[in-house]
């Protein structure tokens, strides 16, 4: 391959851009620093992919899918191909056998789609990018993996290969340019799984603290009730709204809980059949709104809810998007017990209260203490712009990228 002026970058994913924030801060990341910058994800969803075209808007960076299996753009025949092996493969991992096909639909699609890119320098976001990235590895090429959760011990899905999944693990840790990780417990924790004392970087998933311009809520001023939000991608079982809704039940004042998020009639007529509105409580559910709205809407609200009810190893040391946003936005914050987020709540004494995930009694009382504790939002905004800020993160990535892909030493303000 003759040497290009300017070099280039292919991320990895099989997650649509939208719902992969950490894909895009990548790529923006690379943009911003001179690369050329190319996205290889799976395409699943029209809608998603509009999403994802809004997100890349006036940005130079190629957006290309390795695999389309959007229906109407595959093939019935196709579609019903994949979907099946990926399903029997599944079934495969319950009697011992562990494929790739049982991660993705195409991962073998995504390694020739990454070799066909020769990129100086791919970046694997996900399980299945990091088994292309070992394939890549192999093949000579450069790999970074970016460990946004601890994948051999996410146990949501059954027909998980996780032996399959730790073993790409180990060989990031010991075959990457560089690796990264969500927070300081998940890497630790996978070093020590995979007894690999390797270098593993810490980038938050923090934004960039320009969201928060203009974030004037004008919805707070004026309001009779506390106001609680709980947001992800989508509103379901299993995420701790059903314990959220029994802890507003043992509030002893009435409160507005709101939920944010892609949500499923039925089990929103569910959440609803369950809520104490007899006793003065409120319920509102939002639909999913676009990720430039959230900090706005988000500043709205006095108490943030980061929930974690998951057993997986994987939820007990990540640091989710959640929590940190909430602090972006200047809220009080109820969250449970797992070791990210503690190691979050250790630099914000006094505005986070920890409660044990298994008592709802300590979420309610939890709740009652941050009503009762003023604190101070644009000291928390500050606070969180000089630990988890997207600037912040991105002068560590620079480094790292520097020192281990650049060979390179220089400062950011000369970059």
């Amino acid at each position: 391959m003759a040497e290009r002026s300017v070099k280039k970058v292919c991320l990895l994913s099989d997650h649509h851009v939208s719902i992969n924030p950490r894909l895009w801060k990548d790529a923006f990341f690379f943009e911003k620093h001179g690369f050329e910058v190319v996205i290889l994800t799976m395409w699943i969803s029209s809608e998603l992919r509009e999403r994802d075209f809004a997100i890349l808007k006036g940005h130079k960076i190629q957006y290309k899918p390795y695999f389309n299996l959007i229906p109407g753009e595959i093939s019935g025949s196709s579609s019903f191909y994949y979907r099946t092996r990926k399903r029997l493969c599944s079934e495969l991992v319950r009697i011992g056998i562990e494929l790739p096909y049982a991660i993705s639909y195409a991962p073998d699609l995504m390694y020739t789609a990454a070799l066909k890119e020769e990129a100086e320098l791919y970046v694997a976001h996900l399980e299945c990018a990091f088994h292309a990235g070992r394939k890549l590895a192999a093949a000579g090429k450069k790999v970074a993996f970016d460990f946004e959760d601890w994948y051999s011990r996410d146990y949501l899905l059954p027909g998980r290969p996780v032996k399959l999944l730790k073993s790409l693990e180990k060989s990031a840790l010991v075959e990457g340019v560089y690796c990264v990780a969500a927070s300081k417990s998940m890497a630790d924790a996978i070093k020590k799984s995979c007894q690999v004392n390797a270098d593993v970087t810490v980038i938050y998933n923090g934004f960039s603290s320009d969201e928060n311009i203009d974030a004037v809520p004008a919805e707070k001023l004026g309001k009779s009730k506390p106001k609680l939000i709980w947001f992800s991608r989508n509103l379901g079982p299993d995420r701790g709204i059903e314990q959220l809704v029994e802890m507003v039940s043992r509030l002893r004042y009435p409160v507005e809980l709101h939920l944010l998020g892609m949500n499923d009639p039925d089990y929103v007529n569910l959440i609803k059949s369950l809520f104490p509105s007899a006793d003065g409580h409120e319920l509102h559910i939002h639909d999913f709104i676009e990720h430039k709205q959230l900090i706005p809407f988000l500043s709205g609200f006095d108490i943030g809810l980061a929930v974690e009810v998951s057993n997986s190893d994987s939820r007990k040391v990540t640091i989710t998007n959640k929590i940190l946003q909430y602090l972006q936005a200047g809220l009080k914050i109820m969250a449970t017990d797992t070791q990210g987020q503690i190691e979050v709540a250790e630099q914000f004494p006094g505005n986070i209260a920890i409660v044990n995930s298994d008592d709802i009694s300590s979420w309610a009382d939890g709740v009652s203490k941050l009503l009762q504790t003023e604190v101070d939002s644009g000291q928390v905004k500050k606070r969180f712009t000089e630990l988890f800020s997207r600037e912040v993160q991105e002068k560590k990535l620079l480094k790292l990228i520097q020192k281990k892909f650049l060979h390179v030493s220089y400062t950011t303000e000369s970059a």
